[in-house]
């Protein structure tokens, strides 16, 4: 039997590990959390650390006849973890450049700009005077970003000098490299993008309409699967996020795009490219509930070696599906209500919880402070708004503020 290691394990990596399991491979699934909500229904679990790539490497090496090692899914953000192994092993997949560069904004921005791929300009800083010249140049309001971290971690948008400092100790404590991307702000509608690069040919899985209300803090409140945006656009979007992956060197990957279309001039922008399926229920849920396509059965398949099954990039429905949180009041959760009566909604097809009692729900700084999600779907907008409506009123979460 053939195996494949999918990092991390968490609620987003459950339809990965499914799908694995249902195309007949053993299953390992790593993640750093010993009681990842994963490891249920997995083959072999191990609580080892995602970005721990001496102790992946040992663990593949080692194993690689003993498991039949034959492929690695890249769950949420582990590309460069998912490139060493499978160039250890010889394997399938992301490579270290475009791992490395994807996973790096601050170089992907550079590739780009130097290809002419249109992207807001930027420029990465170690030191506030550094950050003051690079504003001087790109002007206020502008974007201020951790270089290497995902979920708008250490992100938020600038408005007044005054607040730099601050921002920029957000971002450098959220980056690896601890510096941080000042970045021309663009005001537009932002759209998911979801590719494949497969044999050199762009495998289109769609694209979402990306959900804020939040701000100066970029946190994406939901998004609308599909987009429903002119054929003509459609294919411009296409055509720069191909070009980006390009750039990138990205081939036998996914190549996973936020975009925004620039309101002044409709102009389309990439602003970052992750070498990975989205998260946010997008991959997993609201694509094959929308579609019926399976980005995911895809990438497995490329992975280990088989040619994907062309149902997995083929349209076979025409619905309209939502994921949206729920925003509960921060402080301790006293009481959970509702959730099995909104499950029995009409078009509410999952409910997505990551408090219990007793838990603390953190003050909202970043789109890892969500606690809950709910997914719908209809044949119209309407009818999937409707249903979640009607589960946000019914779910309720009751807190103790501090």
């Amino acid at each position: 039997m053939r195996s494949i290691i999918i990092l991390g394990a968490g609620i987003m990596q459950i339809p990965a590990i499914k799908t694995a399991k249902e195309l007949g491979l053993f299953v390992i699934a790593v993640d750093r959390d010993k009681n990842a909500v994963g490891f249920e229904y997995c083959d072999l679990a191990l609580d080892i650390d995602t970005k721990d790539i001496d102790s992946l490497l040992r663990f593949a090496v080692n194993n690689k006849y003993k498991y039949n090692i034959s492929g690695v899914f890249a769950a949420a953000d582990n590309a460069v973890s998912a490139a060493a192994i499978n160039e250890q092993l010889n394997l399938i997949g992301v490579n270290s450049f475009s791992a490395r560069y994807s996973n790096n904004k601050s170089l992907s921005k550079q590739l780009w700009l130097k290809n002419n791929v249109p992207t807001p300009l930027a420029k990465e800083v170690k030191t506030i005077d550094e950050a003051k010249n690079a504003i001087d140049k790109i002007g206020l309001p502008c974007m201020v970003k951790a270089v290497d971290s995902s979920a708008s971690r250490g992100t938020q948008k600038l408005e007044r000098i005054e607040d730099l400092e601050a921002a920029l100790y957000e971002a450098f404590m959220q980056s690896t490299t601890h510096t941080a991307l000042i970045e021309e702000y663009v005001e537009g509608e932002e759209y998911s993008v979801e590719t494949v690069i497969y044999n050199g040919k762009q495998y289109r899985f769609g694209i979402a309409k990306r959900e804020y209300d939040m701000l100066p803090l970029p946190i994406e409140t939901g998004h609308v699967n599909p987009a429903f945006l002119p054929k003509k656009t459609e294919e411009e979007m296409y055509e720069v996020v191909k070009n980006a992956a390009l750039a990138l060197k990205i081939n036998n990957a996914p190549a996973k795009a936020d975009m925004i279309i620039r309101k002044k001039d409709n102009k389309i922008m990439i602003l970052e490219m992750a070498a990975r399926l989205s998260g946010g229920f997008h991959s997993q849920y609201t694509t094959p509930l929308s579609s019926g396509m399976e980005p995911i059965k895809f990438v497995i398949q490329l992975t280990i070696g088989d040619i994907p099954d062309p149902e997995t990039y083929t349209p076979n429905k025409k619905r309209v599906s939502l994921c949206r949180a729920i925003f509960p009041k921060p402080g301790l959760v006293k009481k959970i209500e509702g959730v099995k009566e909104a499950l029995k909604i009409k078009n509410v097809n999952q409910i997505f919880l990551t408090i219990k009692e007793g838990e603390t729900i953190s003050e909202y700084k970043n789109c890892a402070h969500r606690v809950c999600y709910v997914i719908t779907s209809g044949d119209t907008y309407e009818q999937a708004n409707y249903a979640f409506e009607l589960a946000k009123k019914t779910i309720k979460i009751y807190t103790w503020s501090f």
